[in-house]
């Protein structure tokens, strides 16, 4: 209401206002908790009260001078955002090791209790690791661990893993050569939880987003699938696009080219020949961006038979 009658003077060719100090009092409260993203404080019902304003306005008499406050001084209020805070930033996961298979058991014995993860409270304190080969060429990366992986103790278990099982055969691979991940390693916490899980919150990908990037480093494959939205926005960073919209254009990260396509239980929701045919085009492309070979059988999946 303020900044709105101060604008409307301004409008009107008014450039400075009389003020008095506890005015100015009020003003330099509000800018300091609008910078440190917190409410401002409400004025005295007597303080800045703003009188009706006139299509010219009045010239008021004083009984002594006031200093003046130009309104082309008073800044636009810093509202909070939704970017992260200081107290947000996460530091360098670097578990050390001389060499791939130490820093994959140094992982396992500092993500169980990395400060900034558990520090959360929002995820269940039982991690689960990547699985696979250290040297592959083919990444895969889920969004979060679910209730069959936490039980298991590996990725992409349950009716999901087996569809994954079932598209890495159809390659012609298995999981002993690939290597395949989450962006969380901990299954997201609820109230009275049971089998059901949650998907994680910006936050948890944020703060799992270093852990990932040391796998791929470690791992340095030659192409990165993401599977499902979740997936893709934590990866490539590009906002809340729709799966589609990561689907027709290629990212990459870190140099290294990342494909997106449908999470696995997709293939448990539909029975849509066309759409098994293009998540099948896409794993063709992987498959050619890793340089792995191609047969006649493969490439005929799904095509209409003579």
């Amino acid at each position: 209401m303020v900044l709105n009658y101060l604008r409307t003077l301004q409008q009107q060719g008014v450039e400075r206002l009389p003020v008095d100090e506890e005015a100015r009092a009020i003003l330099r409260a509000w800018m300091l908790a609008a910078r440190n993203g917190g409410r401002m404080p409400a004025p005295p019902p007597a303080a800045m009260a703003p009188s009706p304003v006139s299509a010219e306005p009045q010239m008021q008499q004083e009984e002594a001078p006031r200093p003046a406050l130009r309104l082309d001084d008073i800044p636009e209020p810093e509202l909070p955002t939704d970017e992260p805070r200081p107290e947000d930033d996460v530091p360098f996961f670097r578990p050390g090791g001389q060499n791939p298979a130490e820093a994959w058991e140094a992982m396992q014995r500092l993500l169980p209790n990395w400060k900034p993860l558990r520090g959360l409270g929002t995820l269940r304190p039982t991690p689960v690791f990547g699985q696979g080969n250290l040297s592959a060429d083919i990444m895969f990366v889920g969004d979060a661990v679910n209730y069959h992986d936490e039980k298991a103790g590996k990725p992409f278990q349950g009716a999901a893993g087996g569809k994954l099982d079932g598209m890495l055969k159809a390659m012609g691979l298995t999981r002993e050569q690939v290597y395949i991940t989450h962006l969380v390693k901990f299954r997201p916490e609820q109230p009275r939880q049971t089998l059901n899980t949650r998907p994680p919150t910006e936050k948890e990908i944020r703060f799992s987003a270093p852990v990932l990037d040391f796998e791929i480093g470690l791992v340095q494959p030659r192409v990165i699938v993401a599977l499902g939205v979740i997936a893709a926005r934590g990866i490539l960073q590009r906002g809340n696009l729709p799966l589609a919209a990561y689907q027709q254009e290629h990212g990459s990260y870190n140099g290294i080219p990342v494909v997106v396509t449908h999470h696995p239980s997709y293939l448990l929701r539909t029975s849509d020949l066309s759409e098994r045919r293009r998540l099948w085009e896409e794993m063709l492309y992987v498959m050619e961006t890793a340089g792995l070979p191609i047969s006649d059988k493969q490439r005929g999946y799904f095509l209409p038979k003579n």
